[in-house]
């Protein structure tokens, strides 16, 4: 919004040399710099603090989402698994106790068919005796059990690992049974009577249905969720939910070297690595990885107590899907920064929109110091009110000036101004040249003209006249009647002033001329010209009453001046278009460009003796 009235503006004048830098300073740099200022630490202080503490929000927010996300999976997990070590201890302490005989292999088969039916995760419950003779409960096609008794002493995978030996019980490493052609995690829990072993309860977990359970876990959130077996075998990922090839009783569990996850297989490799800025909780782990040009981010908790080797349960996320909230962040930082510079841009403006009436104002009253009247304009209003009654006041002012400018000789005033100095406005002796000009016959043209009519006749008259005078770095004194007095060699010591006048009075001669050209074809009464121009001292300064005083000249050199115009009524024949005469202590002055023609010796009125006069432009 602008704040002056909507006025055009004109462009402020150029400085004055001296309103260049002086030791003082520009209310508009100021003014912008002070408000730029005051908007930069308010807003920018805000800015910082909430980015501050967005930036630490958000780091804290995403730690806490990755300790949480990877400590609700390993809870997750563990409550996959641990129902397989409760049932395996409720159906051994029963056998224990006595509660159950597992050579009823009905009511013990039905016992291990409920066991299987209440925990879905478990693929198989069974038992093995002394001999390794298993019975043994197991889903069929879906939530079908089937209850079989098999002799398994010749069976070198169970000969091998012999579960009712196990001290405590315990989480097997996984192992591949080829008549299933599946992976399977056991829960091996030993069957003790009065101390002595007599059997074992063995809970099988699938490889396959613990793929399914971490697929399952990771569609409700981005990323991808993993279990390993130890750092370098994938027990559990969702492109196993279906079964993974190559696997052996060899190689139970895929290797990370080629697995089918290359974002996996690389979590632990060294170059590309770099470390989390988010805080982790203890136990949880992480790290960043960069991969063909994509980076990934790791976090891991390792899970002891399932297998001679720890577990490793974790997610990657690709870096866009835990940025998101940093992102938010950092276009939050952009639009908080673009909005600062566009309030600092506003506040430059409106200290330059404040500024604005000053200056101009500073500018328009150089011009006025300056008497360039006429180059001001009105200066335009503005919505501050004290700025508003300043325009108006020197607008007033300005209007005035004007006027006065019509009535005092400009150059005066303006050489004065620039002089600055008070003892030029003391009146003293000068060597000046004067000029005086008079209409010929102006009575007797006047007589048949309206006053309208003789106003424009004089006021063109003068025109020509102060114009050329003025050409010649003249000042017109005054306009008496039809007359021009005008003066050279003050206030400002002119040493050609003698020339200058005569090249004036000359150009005055040709002005009168061409005029006459223009109203004799406009059918009009030609007009003449007469010009005297006298050298000499005379009294320069103010002079008047009081109330009123004129920068002037007096003296006899002045008389002198006005009684040779005088003459040349007698000294040039009547309709004469330009009578120039010149005193000879004016041509003593002058050039050899001027021909002055003499014209005799003539007496003055009011001065004792002759003046040697010449006649000019003949």
């Amino acid at each position: 919004m602008s704040l002056d009235s909507g006025k055009p503006e004109a462009p402020p004048p150029e400085a004055h040399p001296s309103e260049r830098w002086n030791g003082r300073f520009s209310i508009t740099i100021t003014l912008a710099t002070a408000i730029s200022l005051l908007v930069l630490v308010s807003v920018g202080s805000v800015l910082g603090v909430g980015v501050w503490l967005a930036g630490k929000n958000t780091l804290a927010l995403m730690g806490q989402n990755a300790n949480q996300g990877i400590a609700n999976m390993a809870d997750r997990v563990e409550q996959h698994l641990v129902p397989a070590e409760d049932q395996a201890r409720f159906i051994a302490r029963r056998i224990e106790k006595g509660e159950i005989d597992p050579g009823d292999r009905a009511a013990f088969g039905r016992l291990l068919t409920g066991a299987l039916a209440g925990v879905r995760q478990i693929e198989a419950v069974s038992y093995f005796d002394e001999r390794l003779v298993a019975l043994t409960a197991a889903r069929r096609d879906g939530d079908n059990i089937e209850v079989y008794e098999a002799d398994l002493s010749r069976d070198a995978q169970i000969r091998g690992h012999r579960p009712m030996l196990a001290e405590d019980p315990q989480w097997a490493a996984p192992v591949w049974r080829d008549e299933h052609r599946k992976t399977f995690f056991n829960l091996v829990h030993p069957v003790r009577r009065n101390g002595r072993p007599i059997g074992a309860v063995v809970a099988i977990v699938s490889i396959r249905e613990l793929s399914a359970f971490v697929r399952k876990v990771g569609k409700a959130d981005p990323g991808t969720r993993f279990i390993l077996y130890g750092r370098d075998r994938v027990l559990a990922h969702q492109v196993m939910a279906r079964g993974y090839p190559g696997r052996s009783v060899a190689n139970p569990l895929p290797g990370l070297d080629g697995f089918r996850d290359p974002v996996l297989a690389a979590i632990w490799q060294q170059e590309g690595r770099f470390d989390l800025v988010i805080e982790l909780a203890q136990g949880t782990n992480g790290h960043g990885v960069e991969i063909g040009g994509e980076e990934y981010v790791f976090w891991f908790r390792r899970l002891h107590g399932y297998g001679p080797k720890p577990l490793i349960v974790g997610a990657y996320f690709h870096v866009d899907d835990v940025a998101t909230a940093i992102r938010r962040m950092i276009v939050a930082i952009v639009v908080g920064t673009v909005a600062l510079v566009l309030a600092i841009g506003a506040a430059v403006l409106l200290g330059r929109r404040i500024a604005r009436p000053i200056v101009r104002f500073s500018a328009a009253a150089g011009q006025v110091r300056d008497l360039n009247i006429g180059e001001i304009g009105d200066l335009p209003g503005s919505v501050f009110r004290e700025l508003d009654q300043q325009a108006k006041s020197f607008n007033a002012m300005l209007r005035a000036l004007r006027w006065f400018e019509l009535y005092i000789p400009r150059k005066v005033v303006e050489r004065l101004v620039k002089r600055g100095d008070i003892d030029d406005t003391i009146s003293s002796a000068r060597e000046i040249t004067v000029m005086f000009t008079d209409i010929a016959g102006f009575s007797s043209v006047a007589e048949s003209l309206s006053a309208p009519d003789v106003a424009a006749l004089v006021n063109r008259h003068f025109e020509i006249v102060a114009g050329c005078i003025e050409a010649e770095d003249g000042t017109v004194d005054k306009f008496i009647g039809d007359s021009v007095m005008a003066f050279w060699g003050a206030p400002d010591a002119q040493p050609d002033a003698a020339e200058r006048a005569c090249r004036a009075a000359l150009a005055i001669a040709d002005g009168i001329r061409a005029e006459n050209v223009r109203r004799r074809s406009a059918g009009e009464a030609p007009l003449g010209v007469r010009i005297g121009i006298h050298s000499g001292s005379a009294t320069v300064g103010n002079i008047g009453a009081p109330g009123r005083i004129n920068y002037t000249i007096i003296g006899d050199a002045v008389n002198v001046g006005q009684r040779l115009e005088q003459l040349g009524k007698t000294l040039y024949p009547e309709g004469s278009e330009a009578a120039i005469l010149v005193s000879g202590a004016t041509i003593a002055k002058l050039g050899p460009e001027f021909r002055p023609v003499p014209a005799g010796k003539h007496p003055v009125k009011g001065r004792s003796g002759e003046v040697e006069v010449f006649r000019l432009g003949d």
